[in-house]
C-alpha cells in the first residue's frame, strides 16, 4: 500500500465516475475512485494506491477537506459475493467429496470452503482498517507529501514530493 496526497490542478475528462486529472504537472488518465465521486479542481485528496504511481490501482481514498473514507472494496460486498460463489461451487464440491469419499470427506469439504471464506472476508475486513488508518493519518498540512508503505511500526514514513509544487 502506498498514499500520496495529491491537489488536483485540473480535472477533465469525466465519464461516468471516470476522470483524468493534471497534478504538479502531471497527467493521470481514467482514474476511478467510484462510481459517483469525481474530485474537483482545487481539492486535495489521500489516495492509498496498490503500486506507488499506479493510479488504476487506487483502493481507498479521502478529500482532506472531511475525515470520510472511501475504499474500492468493502468487505460486506466481499461476504455477498463469497456467498454466491459458495451458493454455486458449495454444491459441487461438497457433493463430488460426499459421492467420492463418503460423508465425512463432504463434511471437510463444506467446512474447509466455509473457514477460506471466512479468512478471506476477515483479511478484507483488516486491510480496510488498515487502510482507513493510514488515510485518516494524513493532515492537509501535509499536502504534497509521499508517503511510503508500512515500516515495522505501521506508521507511514514521509519524504517530501519532488514533484509538488514549491510553498
Amino acid at each position: 500500500m502506498h498514499i500520496e496526497t495529491v491537489r488536483f490542478d485540473r480535472v477533465f475528462d469525466v465519464q461516468s465516475g471516470t476522470f483524468s486529472f493534471e497534478a504538479g504537472g502531471k497527467r493521470q488518465f481514467a482514474v476511478i475512485f467510484d462510481n459517483e465521486l469525481v474530485p474537483t479542481a482545487g481539492s486535495t485528496f489521500a489516495v492509498a494506491l496498490d503500486e506507488p504511481g499506479n493510479w488504476q490501482q487506487v483502493i481507498g481514498w479521502r478529500d482532506l477537506s472531511g475525515s470520510t473514507v472511501g475504499l474500492k472494496r468493502s468487505a460486506v460486498w466481499v461476504a455477498l459475493d463469497l456467498l454466491f460463489d459458495i451458493w454455486i461451487i458449495g454444491i459441487v464440491i461438497p457433493s463430488a467429496a460426499l459421492l467420492f469419499g463418503g460423508p465425512w470427506a463432504g463434511l471437510v469439504a463444506l467446512v474447509a470452503m466455509l473457514v477460506g471464506a471466512v479468512a478471506i472476508v476477515v483479511g478484507c475486513a483488516l486491510n480496510n482498517r488498515q487502510i482507513e488508518r493510514a488515510l485518516l493519518a494524513v493532515s492537509p498540512a501535509q499536502a504534497g507529501a509521499v508517503t511510503t508503505p508500512f515500516a515495522d511500526q505501521h506508521m507511514p514514513a514521509r519524504r517530501p514530493d519532488p514533484t509538488a509544487p514549491a510553498r
